[in-house]
């Protein structure tokens, strides 16, 4: 199968890629920076382009969509709106022109709302899934809300098949993959991957209620503790793009565990005593369901942050053992 893919230069980028070329996949990575990932395809080119997403597209049976602004605070309200929204739409149309099959969208749990909260929302019950209504309150996850509706509209008005997958909270975790990261998009600032870690996900566990500078990740509690280890992204990916018999879904994407060292009946009885939970939730479980995806692509979270080179190195930083952070949040 050929894909192209946009964005493949970002930090999820480079997991896509690799996962798509393991697979066997030829692959072609469409955007402003060569992708640091050897055996893809580079074309260079901007998703504010029409004519050049339509000639990109030429060829292929199937585009991943990563290329975005990834997140508020990194470029003014309309122009976040018009990269995202617009460069999706163009994205979509330029698919159809060319005779591509179907376009699987990067979205975002920040869709839901559950992400860069402003006022805190109270979910109407636990795990949270699809069904659960969206009420973003930041223009990112307005954006990543709205390119849902726009494939949603093309696939019923074109037959194109749109799979939409809501991605909460990447994390990357193994070595080989967050060196590649710290030399793509948004990470380039962050020299090594023990820098990396430090700076993006000890602070998170050491200080999950403290509020976060802008750019950067929110609070824990925010995203309902949801954390998808990029690894386990990039299978989502590869599984949508061989699906072949979705037309379009909004499909939840996270690791099976939270990003607390709290269990999470903990977490509920501090946090939302009142809500109604709808599975049982023992031990870490996750506050975010991925039944759908399991359900419709067959996705299962391979990895966890409890396991692996990240948690050995976490271990190995000062005042960071289990021990030390049970009573974490």
């Amino acid at each position: 199968m050929r894909v192209l893919v946009t964005g493949g230069s970002g930090a999820i980028g480079g997991y896509v890629l690799r996962e798509l070329l393991q697979a066997g996949h030829a692959v072609t990575s469409y955007g402003r920076a060569a992708p640091v990932v050897e055996g893809a395809h580079y074309l260079p080119g901007d998703i504010g382009s029409l004519d050049q997403l339509k000639e990109a597209c030429r060829g292929h049976s199937s585009v991943i969509h990563l290329a975005a602004v990834p997140g508020p605070g990194r470029a003014t309200p309309d122009q976040l709106i018009e990269v995202n929204l617009m460069g999706t739409v163009r994205v979509l149309e330029a698919a159809v022109q060319a005779g591509v099959g179907k376009v699987v969208l990067a979205s975002s749990g920040a869709a839901s709302g559950f992400s860069f909260q402003k006022n805190e929302i109270i979910p109407r019950y636990l795990p949270i899934d699809e069904e659960h209504p969206s009420e973003p309150q930041d223009e990112y996850g307005l954006s990543k809300l709205l390119c849902e509706l726009a494939c949603k509209r093309y696939s019923a008005a074109h037959g194109l098949r749109t799979i939409c997958l809501r991605i909460n909270h990447n994390w990357y975790l193994d070595f080989e993959g967050a060196s590649a990261v710290v030399r793509s998009g948004w990470a380039k600032g962050l020299s090594v991957v023990d820098d990396f870690w430090k700076k993006r996900y000890r602070r998170c566990l050491l200080d999950p209620d403290g509020e976060r500078p802008v750019p950067g990740p929110p609070s824990p509690w925010k995203l309902l503790w949801a954390v998808t280890d990029a690894r386990d992204a990039a299978q989502a990916f590869r599984l949508a793009v061989e699906n072949q018999t979705l037309l379009h879904e909004v499909l939840a994407i996270n690791g099976e565990d939270t990003c607390s060292f709290v269990e999470t009946r903990e977490l509920i009885s501090r946090r939302y005593p009142a809500v109604p939970l709808k599975a049982s939730l023992d031990g870490y479980a996750s506050l975010v369901s991925h039944e759908k995806a399991t359900r419709l692509l067959g996705y299962r979270p391979r990895f966890t942050w409890r396991v692996g080179e990240f948690r050995d190195w976490l271990d190995r930083t000062e005042g960071t053992s289990s021990t030390n952070a049970k009573s974490i949040a």
